[in-house]
């Protein structure tokens, strides 16, 4: 009888200082798990059943903008060093040495400067540690991604003052020299504190996706929408891929054209050479896949039916569908559209 009065004791005792001491944390992270449970589930659904109609039509608010392209670089060094409010960068690999200087100057203008870079980029993970040094040795607030919120951090994203840069390459000379990539550059204000949001998220390493109709975000709700965009299109799809090693979007890709919607795609050149089992799959649904000889290409980017264009850092891989963070846009606006489809037939 005492034995069991005692046990219960010690409990209601061990309860009271449990919660006298721990109970404000207990509740707090059970209660931030709920939120993010219930943020995700409603992230999931908004991606399983979106509607091009909520997509926003940014007009006089884009640029398209395409690599190689020397000027464009020294558009983007001008543009930080005159930057008066802040500077945000959040990209996979960082090595190219103008834009590091013009950060270091933009930081010591007092602007705020704040960069995320990935530790540990495939098969080069010491690549951005010079520049990571370099930064620190400035004392601008330069972190790391957290491994634990995606495998890799493979966005490429560039906030200077009131203008977003969503880009499919990385920040370095051969972006600008050598490479074929695509940049988006939107100064519309509600899906540029969006962006902000989520550059903040991840630059704190929370784990919380933003939503916007024109935003595709990996890992998440990617999938679904590319899939939504493809499965969607009834005329044609044109698309940029470095790389295709996805079975089940490869799956989607065909499904279309077996609706006898005309699919062209455009490969990068070494990957069109050595996997010639993945070509041959292609052509044996009717895909008409060119390889890109010059430059290299590295941009991705979906056009369907010659009216939705999806522009991102995404690869066509599980890995970044479902494991990475990568950041892309949705858009709907004509004027980019139609000087993407250029810059699609002189590579064709």
């Amino acid at each position: 009888m005492w034995k069991k009065i005692s046990q219960i004791l010690t409990i209601v005792i061990f309860l009271t200082i449990f919660g006298l001491v721990f109970g404000e944390q207990y509740w707090s992270f059970h209660g931030q798990n709920n939120i993010q449970k219930e943020y995700l589930e409603k992230v999931s659904h908004d991606g399983s059943t979106f509607s091009w109609s909520k997509l926003v039509s940014f007009w006089e608010n884009i640029e398209f903008l395409y690599t190689p392209n020397l000027d464009l670089l020294d558009a983007l060094v001008k543009e930080i060093d005159t930057a008066q409010d802040k500077v945000y960068v959040e990209v996979y690999i960082f090595t190219e040495s103008r834009l590091r200087d013009a950060l270091i100057w933009a930081h010591k203008r007092w602007v705020d400067v704040k960069i995320l870079l990935e530790n540990n980029p495939y098969k080069a993970p010491y690549l951005n540690d010079k520049h990571y040094s370099a930064f620190k040795n400035e004392w601008i607030d330069v972190r790391w991604s957290d491994p634990l919120n995606y495998s890799l951090n493979h966005a490429k994203l560039l906030m200077i003052d009131e203008k977003t840069y969503i880009s499919t390459g990385n920040f370095s000379y051969s972006l600008f020299k050598y490479n074929r990539d695509f940049l988006v550059q939107i100064t519309e204000d509600v899906f540029s504190k969006k962006i902000e949001e989520l550059f903040l998220q991840d630059y704190t390493h929370k784990k919380i996706w933003v939503l916007h109709p024109n935003l595709v975000l990996s890992p998440d709700y990617s999938r679904s929408k590319i899939q939504s965009l493809v499965e969607w299109a009834r005329e044609s799809i044109d698309f940029y891929f470095p790389y295709m090693a996805d079975d089940d979007f490869q799956e989607v890709l065909f499904m279309s054209a077996q609706k006898w919607v005309q699919i062209r795609g455009i490969v990068e050149k070494d990957f069109y050479n050595e996997n010639t089992d993945v070509i041959n799959n292609f052509k044996d649904y009717n895909i008409d896949l060119t390889a890109l000889q010059k430059p290299k290409l590295h941009a991705k980017a979906v056009l369907a039916d010659k009216k939705y264009l999806y522009i991102w850092s995404i690869n066509f891989s599980r890995y970044s569908f479902d494991e990475n963070r990568e950041i892309g846009i949705i858009l709907d606006d004509k004027n980019v559209i139609s000087e993407f489809q250029k810059v699609f037939e002189s590579d064709l």
